[in-house]
């Protein structure tokens, strides 16, 4: 009988071990998760601050474009530029170059 009891007692032991064994795991593993979570989370975050800032910088770009919006000169040289446009009485003059003197220039 001392012997079942004997048996019974390592038993519990042993139970008690793999529990806290299997405790201490569980407790590892659910650090290293969360590690690993928080990892992901930094890299996120340091990409979407990369994003802020590039946005934050055309933002103001595009505050300078607004505000010099009514910049009469700035505005002349853009229809003149992209637009192709003249004043009234100006005439244009275009300088047409033959294939010969094209393939001579660098």
């Amino acid at each position: 009988m001392i012997e079942q009891t004997e048996r019974g007692a390592r038993r519990l032991r042993l139970a008690l071990r793999l529990a806290i064994i299997s405790g201490v795991l569980w407790i590892a593993l659910s650090f290293l998760m969360r590690e690993i979570e928080i990892r992901r989370l930094q890299a996120e975050l340091a990409l979407l601050e990369r994003q802020k800032a590039k946005v934050l910088q055309e933002i103001e770009e595009l505050k300078v474009r607004l505000q010099s919006k009514d910049d009469l000169r700035l505005l002349e040289y853009l229809a003149r530029k992209e637009l192709g446009m003249v004043k009234p009485g100006e005439e244009v003059y275009l300088i047409v170059e033959s294939d010969e003197e094209q393939s001579r220039e660098p």
